[in-house]
């Protein structure tokens, strides 16, 4: 416990092992709304617990709401999902696109333009670690750079926006389920 620093010098649990315990009251917000406003909700959840397994519930909430399409290539069957995520604090889906809104903003130092090149620093070095030995992540800095990739043969594309705003910084990343193939 203490190589994976859940237990400190002073032989105390660590933030990051109550992060990753169910005492975490850290929180993931979902919602699903009507239309592509946020007016009228067709369904929301609270995710509480542990942050794996905060990850793995908003995942499998997202995936009720990712529509499966099929399109042909001659014989060939290829199923094709709205959103094409593979797995925020809080999480907006809408009939025309997903947002995800992560309070806290990029890192210091690193701007918009730099994460677009898939430069990657990380707020949690120790969370980062555990996450990427239990094959979660990759530590590479390819997040961003694979999501724009899939959504190459689209029209409409994922749009990322920060805000400068000290008090309540944020990252959203918008996708917007697709309309057509270019």
């Amino acid at each position: 416990m203490c190589t994976f620093h859940l237990i400190g010098e002073d032989g105390m649990y660590t933030n990051l092992a109550f992060m990753l315990s169910e005492q975490c009251t850290h929180m993931i917000k979902l919602a699903v709304f009507e239309g592509s406003k946020k007016s009228v909700f067709k369904d929301r959840r609270e995710l509480l617990g542990s942050l794996l397994e905060q990850l793995e519930e908003a995942f499998d909430y997202i995936d009720r709401y990712n529509r499966t399409r099929a399109e042909f290539s001659g014989l060939d069957r290829l199923d094709m999902r709205d959103y094409p995520f593979s797995g925020a604090a809080l999480i907006s889906i809408f009939e025309d696109r997903i947002e995800f809104v992560s309070i806290g903003g990029l890192v210091k130092g690193i701007a918009l333009d730099d994460v677009m090149l898939g430069v990657s620093a990380l707020r949690n070095q120790h969370l980062a670690n555990i996450f990427y030995r239990l094959r979660l992540i990759e530590a590479y800095g390819t997040g961003i750079l694979k999501i724009n990739e899939c959504y190459d043969n689209y029209v409409v594309k994922p749009v990322i926006e920060t805000t400068s705003n000290k008090l309540n910084n944020h990252c959203n990343l918008t996708c917007g389920a697709p309309c057509a193939p270019v």
